[in-house]
């Protein structure tokens, strides 16, 4: 360890100096000499010496200033003071910074293994203080909180952290810790488990590490990690060593990691995070339910695994604007397992490191395909209304030009033509209660004869099974029928109470056409005397019901009642077939 060490002798006796260089070589070492103290300064500027020998008659007066200045300038150098035993002055100031004195005249033996020592000390205390520097630099850089308490001795030492962690002095000197100290900043839901961890370990020694909280002055509570020893020796505990760490921004993060893992987990949406290669790197069970991909099939693999062909370029875009920092919001198309499309709302953000670096992007994705589809009836049925607010106006407009036509008297006018309105509205409540879809044949009638609504099944009857009638149709044959109903009423078998109403319908086949025939057929009512001219009603019945509805639709006013009769293709009339229809 002494080899290739370099010594500085000052001395301004060339015997004696050279006496030493000799000595000192013959040892191994490495020495330089120079004659006064401002030579060994202006070395000391240039080279580092381990050792600087230097006897009392070269500090030029004054000695402690110049071992001062050696230690200024070099400070891990040792210093040997040498000097004759009847000349040697001492003060507090020259012994303060001094590391060892010997007496001249010495023995060689005596020189030599002094510088040794002195070497050898040197070295051990510069290797201490790059140790302890080593040591605070690993706690500072991982904000560690040491404690080292020897039981036998009852020296106690603990590093700044320690202290303000468990609100401590900062100086140990003539402290004594006692256990009771850390328990008085600790949560009282705590405690008792951490005085039985301490009373165990006093008894059983070994290591420990567990984790508790503390409550600071502040109100503050603060996680802490603990972990040590307990030495023993002779049969007991000698030593406790123990190094702390505050961890309450982990505790933090791992619950907000918790409370989004579970967030993710329960999530009824798909989220999904990828890489910058579009690997997917995490598929929550939202994904799973949405796609049909477990997220064991599907981790590490490209995510255009869901992208239909045609939308790879879209989805490259919106990737390039994540990775460039950006959020981005759409609607779009993703494919399922089994190859199905579905209609999907993203939102996208990237996703960044502590230190502020994207590393990939996280994605909310919502299967909106019902609302798509929400979206397309309401615009159906926009659509519908349009065309059928279009229709429903030309037919009022008809019904209000060939209702003025015909009768001179306008309160007539008006109650005949509020009749018709009320009919029409009819119709479109039994509409507008399934959607637009249709309305019930049976409804229908029962709907425009409801003021005879006592009369069914007796004087009304009603032959065929049900039909769900086209919209049109419906607001057609409701028309037709308030009028039959109105002159029934007035002239016909509802006039007298004798009459009846039979209302009946079938289908038949034509050719490779399916058509269907409903009657209106008067019995048992007064003797039937066909009208002079024809008005709307007449025009209603024989004409425009079997005009709009592809077919024909004839009035027969026969002396034993009157008789209706609409001929028109099934397509044109009917939504949905009955099971069976008699005839």
């Amino acid at each position: 360890m002494d080899v290739n060490r370099k010594l500085l002798i000052v001395d301004p006796d060339a015997q004696s100096r050279e006496l030493k260089m000799q000595l000192l070589k013959l040892s191994g070492l490495q020495p330089t000499a120079v004659e006064t103290g401002r030579e060994a300064l202006r070395c000391l500027d240039t080279e580092v010496f381990d050792l600087v020998l230097a006897s009392v008659e070269d500090a030029d007066g004054d000695e402690a200033s110049f071992y001062q200045t050696v230690k200024e300038k070099s400070p891990a150098t040792a210093v040997l003071r040498m000097a004759r035993a009847d000349s040697v002055k001492t003060s507090a100031a020259i012994d303060a910074t001094i590391d060892g004195y010997l007496l001249d005249p010495f023995e060689p033996s005596e020189l030599i293994t002094l510088v040794r020592s002195l070497l050898r000390l040197n070295y051990t205390r510069l290797a201490l203080r790059d140790a302890e520097a080593r040591l605070q630099l690993v706690q500072d850089a991982g904000g560690l909180a040491v404690l080292d308490c020897d039981l036998v001795t009852r020296r106690v030492i603990w590093s700044e952290k320690f202290a303000d962690i468990f609100t401590l002095p900062p100086d140990t000197t003539g402290k004594r810790l006692r256990f009771g100290m850390i328990l008085a900043v600790a949560h009282p839901d705590d405690r008792v488990s951490l005085a039985q961890d301490y009373r165990r370990l006093l008894r059983q020694g070994g290591q420990f590490e567990r984790e508790f909280r503390i409550r600071r002055d502040d109100g503050v509570t603060r996680w802490i990690s603990a972990r040590g020893s307990f030495f023993r020796a002779g049969g007991k505990i000698e030593r406790i060593l123990c190094l702390c760490l505050d961890i309450t921004a982990r505790k933090r993060g791992e619950l907000r990691n918790a409370q989004l893992a579970a967030i993710v987990g329960s999530s009824i949406d798909a989220i999904v995070s990828v890489d910058f290669d579009d690997n997917i790197r995490t598929w929550n069970y939202g994904a799973e339910q949405l796609f049909g991909y477990l997220a064991k099939d599907v981790i590490g693999k490209n995510a255009l695994l869901v992208v239909p062909p045609e939308l790879h370029a879209e989805r490259k875009a919106a990737m390039d604007r994540l990775m460039d920092g950006e959020a981005v919001e759409y609607q779009t198309r993703r494919l399922n397992h089994e190859g199905r499309t579905i209609d999907v709302w993203i939102r996208g953000a990237p996703v960044r490191s502590v230190e502020g670096n994207l590393f990939g992007a996280s994605l909310i994705i919502r299967d909106i395909t019902s609302q798509k589809q929400r979206e397309e009836h309401v615009r159906f049925l926009m659509r519908e209304l349009t065309h059928r607010s279009k229709n429903l106006l030309a037919v009022i407009q008809a019904m209000a030009r060939q209702s003025l036509s015909l009768q001179t008297d306008p309160h007539e006018f008006v109650g005949r033509f509020s009749e018709r309105l009320s009919s029409l509205a009819g119709s479109h409540d039994l509409l507008s209660n399934d959607d637009w879809a249709g309305a019930s044949l049976v409804q229908l009638i029962h709907s425009q004869l409801q003021h005879f609504g006592d009369l069914f099944d007796t004087r009304i009857l009603i032959r065929g099974a049900d039909l769900i009638l086209r919209p049109e149709a419906a607001q057609n044959i409701g028309i037709a029928l308030h009028e039959l109903t109105t002159n029934a009423a007035k002239f016909g078998a509802l006039s007298v109470e004798t009459g009846i109403v039979t209302v009946s319908w079938s289908l038949i086949t034509e050719g490779d056409e399916r058509r269907i025939r409903l009657h209106w057929r008067e019995e048992n009512g007064p003797l039937v005397v066909a009208p002079d001219h024809r008005g709307f009603g007449r025009l209603v019945m024989d004409r425009i019901a079997g005009q709009a509805l592809g077919g024909r639709s004839e009035t027969t006013f026969a002396p034993e009642g009157v008789v209706w009769e609409l001929d028109v293709p099934e397509k044109s009339v009917v939504r949905e077939k009955a099971a069976a229809i008699p005839g």
